[in-house]
């Protein structure tokens, strides 16, 4: 319509449109964008990896504390108990446990693969918490067939089965840093030891008559810890990095290669100069430096602080420098360690090389979980890993054994001598091992 020349225009309907649009915008908080499926899915993993850090810990503090059998051991050995055993009898159970105990990792690698982590570290809770209630249960030297059933067997059997589920788990929901999440694993385990020996000692002290009782309290403990820590047990939500099922060596390929026998071998002797010289540093601290048996038996609960340290700190390290440097560095200091103890005489010297022994003990732990899911994959490690810890089987049961023999008929200095050259020498072999040329699926 054509407004004619000097007629004043109508002004324009005011509609609620235009009103609020000159209305001020509110000013609202800035919240940033709006959290993604894959931001959400973060911070749930984010969240489960800490909650599962701490039941790993509750859950394996109470399989550390099989260390602390020379304490129950040598209650067992009183003249004013109802057992009054002999020295090589009292040491029948550890040793039978660990005569057992690659049948828990095998049986606990090989159920990873088909059964929820859950459900695994729940019977493993039952098996291992169990086996103490049954030894619990002997009264004096006629029931200590019970103690060699349940501490030695059905306890032995129980270790493996729950050593072998959170370090193959842990390993599952940090795939980019698989040895320091088995260092975070076996660190528990670690510091179950260290726990485990005060307590130990004071229930002894308690039931000097029945020093068995001690086993039943401590059955009852970590029957609660154990499965407490079980439930929160789970795989991750989703596995971007897990290969899929058919990839990786099973056990039957592994078995065939010459890499699976080599770890096992840097295994096992990584373990004989831990737990030998575990077995006999307080009787051997006296001896070759005159620390009093009082300070000796400390040092050995600050060593257990220095083998739970290890686990996490080359579980770092190794990262770092790559896993079969980092294990043949492990080997050799642990070898020139036990070499420089056997020369030395002064107790200030003693500590810190027995120290060093300890840290790389406890740092095989965590890097050879590594080494086998990078060597054969990590769809059947768990497996593979449990069948490996035969060698920490035959190490616990020869090491001991062997060094107190060699220390009776000569002295500790030649046993440490003798343990330190062997060590030294087996530090060739991750020089030896080379990763697999394929993965058959």
């Amino acid at each position: 319509m054509n407004v004619r020349q000097g007629a004043i225009p109508r002004p324009k309907a005011v509609t609620s449109v235009s009103l609020t649009a000159l209305l001020p915008r509110p000013v609202l908080p800035r919240t940033g964008p709006l959290p993604t499926p894959r931001r959400r899915l973060a911070r749930r993993i984010g969240h489960r990896r800490a909650v599962l850090l701490t039941a790993v810990v509750l859950n394996q503090l109470a399989y550390g504390a099989i260390y602390s059998w020379s304490i129950v051991s040598a209650g067992l050995q009183s003249p004013h108990s109802a057992f009054a055993l002999g020295r090589d009898q009292a040491g029948l159970p550890f040793a039978a446990a660990h005569s057992v105990v690659f049948l828990g990792t095998v049986l606990g690698g090989l159920l990873m693969s088909r059964r929820s982590p859950r459900v695994i570290a729940l019977l493993a809770g039952l098996l291992y918490a169990g086996g103490y209630l049954v030894a619990g249960c002997a009264h004096g030297r006629q029931d200590f067939w019970l103690v060699l059933l349940g501490y030695g067997g059905i306890s032995g059997i129980g270790l493996g089965l729950g050593y072998i589920v959170p370090t193959t788990m842990l390993q599952r929901w940090f795939p980019g840093h698989r040895a320091l999440a088995a260092g975070a694993a076996t660190g528990g385990f670690g510091l179950g030891s260290v726990l485990s020996a005060p307590l130990c000692r004071l229930l002894v002290a308690h039931f000097t008559v029945d020093p068995a009782r001690a086993l039943l309290v401590l059955g009852i403990l970590f029957l609660a810890t154990t499965l407490t820590g079980a439930a929160f047990f789970d795989n991750p939500p989703v596995r971007p990095a897990q290969p899929a099922s058919g990839d990786g060596h099973r056990p039957k390929q592994a078995l065939r290669s010459r890499q699976w026998y080599l770890l096992t071998l840097v295994l096992f002797y990584n373990t004989l100069a831990g737990i030998s010289m575990l077995s006999v540093v307080a009787p051997a601290a006296t001896s070759l430096t005159g620390l009093s048996p009082a300070l000796a038996a400390v040092l050995t609960g600050v060593l257990g602080v220095f083998n739970t340290v290890g686990r996490p700190l080359w579980g770092w390290l190794s990262g770092r420098t790559g896993l079969l440097r980092a294990f043949a560095v492990m080997l050799l200091v642990q070898g020139l360690g036990l070499v420089a103890l056997s020369q030395t005489t002064s107790a200030v010297l003693f500590l810190p090389l027995a120290a060093l022994v300890c840290l790389c003990f406890g740092g095989g732990f965590a890097t050879m979980p590594a080494v086998v899911s990078e060597f054969f994959g990590a769809a059947h490690a768990g497996a593979v890993y449990g069948l490996m810890l035969i060698g920490w089987g035959m190490a616990g049961l020869l090491g001991p054994l062997t060094i107190s023999r060699v220390a009776a008929h000569h002295s500790y200095s030649a046993a440490f001598l003798e343990l330190g050259a062997i060590t030294v020498a087996a530090a060739l072999l991750p020089r030896l091992a080379e990763r697999p040329q394929s993965q058959p699926a």
